[in-house]
């Protein structure tokens, strides 16, 4: 069996492109009866080619890469004998080529179009929908997402394969040393509650910033936020302007991945009780360096974390400044999750990702036909 991964969303910094690269690298390891073929953006450090590995390079800007999405993936496909074409990013292409396979990571865009552009909701509840014809497998990343892809894009249960993410072997428990090297680099405090992820409405910064503010009204930790900006960033640019502990909040912007382990070992706590996720790859990769987590009580993220993370209603303030001043008062619960945190990241592999990936591939290409299920 020969399979074409479209792998051009690797060179995003966003969590698509982090699962388009992390899969690649981890279908690069040989198997007997499989091989694969990767569309890669050209300038971006590509997974190894092998026997069982062929990377293709594709070099342009977005025109470039749309018209490979929507028009050349059926050539090359027959080019290549792909009886397989993965897309990993939520969308795929306008006309199916055989053997289609879409992941899907969530449905936030149809759930909440409030939180997005008016422009990107109605390009993806469009595009998805319109993605998935012709597919004959959707792979999702936790059960809630498969909940929600039955749910509002009507695809039968048995035509969706769940396949969790899986954590790096680069993200676990740092040294002093390090930590201090990445404190210094990037201006960060002694002690810090951290978040980390796109600053956009989803990730319920304005709570997280308030529930901070009144967790440690009487002193405590700095809080650190980490990530690029997204869109509709005004409500939290407000809460950092009334926040009374305004100088103690810190703005660092995108970090490189290779910085995240030192800065995520060197946090009192993780804090992320974001309003809806497919997955929830930060709490994972904050588990797997030994940091205490806070998270929210829905979607996937009860199933990701299980009894390794203190879950809390992202809706109510008071419920995750409680869970602050829990973590910063209670070294044994610290000790606890963070053991516990570990335990539970380290069941999380991109080699198991790769290989539950494979399984689905070969139900595609054994399906024969693509299931016709209404999008509309």
């Amino acid at each position: 069996m020969r399979a074409l991964l479209n792998a051009l969303q690797a060179g995003n910094r966003s969590g698509t492109g982090r699962y388009a690269g992390e899969l690649a690298r981890a279908l690069a390891a040989p198997e007997a009866d499989f091989h694969f073929d990767v569309l890669w953006p050209e300038g971006v450090e590509h997974p190894p080619a092998g026997p069982h590995v062929r990377v293709l390079p594709i070099s342009g800007g977005a025109l470039r890469r749309l018209w490979t999405d929507h028009a050349a993936i059926r050539r090359i496909a027959r080019e290549t004998s792909a009886s397989v074409v993965h897309y990993p990013a939520n969308i795929g292409p306008a006309i199916a080529p055989e053997g289609l396979v879409v992941t899907v990571h969530d449905c936030s865009f149809f759930r909440e179009p409030a939180w997005f552009r008016r422009d990107r909701a109605w390009y993806y509840r469009l595009f998805v929908a319109r993605g998935l014809r012709g597919a004959r497998r959707v792979i999702v990343d936790s059960q809630a997402t498969a909940a929600d892809v039955e749910e509002w894009l009507h695809v039968p249960h048995d035509c969706i394969d769940v396949i969790p993410l899986g954590v790096g072997a680069m993200f676990r428990p740092m040294d002093a040393a390090a930590q201090d090297a990445a404190r210094r680099r990037h201006g960060l405090p002694g002690a810090y509650f951290l978040y980390v992820g796109t600053l956009e409405p989803r990730k319920n910064l304005p709570r997280i910033i308030a529930a901070w503010a009144q967790a440690t009204a009487h002193g405590g930790p700095d809080l650190v936020i980490a990530g690029r900006r997204g869109w509709k960033t005004g409500a939290l640019d407000a809460a950092i302007a009334e926040c009374p502990r305004r100088d103690c909040i810190h703005l660092v912007g995108f970090l490189p991945q290779t910085d995240l382990p030192a800065v995520i070992s060197a946090a009192v706590a993780f804090v992320w009780p974001t309003l809806l996720e497919g997955f929830g790859l930060p709490v994972l990769e904050a588990m797997a360096c030994g940091v205490p987590v806070i998270t929210s009580d829905r979607s996937s993220l009860p199933e990701l974390t299980g009894d390794a993370a203190l879950l809390v209603h992202p809706e109510h303030i008071e419920d995750i400044a409680a869970a602050m001043r829990r973590l910063m008062e209670d070294a044994a619960l610290r000790q606890s999750l963070r053991d516990k945190g570990m335990a539970r990241a380290a069941l999380f592999t991109w080699e198991r990702t790769a290989r539950l990936t494979l399984d689905a591939y070969r139900r595609a290409a054994e399906q024969g036909q693509p299931v016709h299920f209404d999008t509309a």
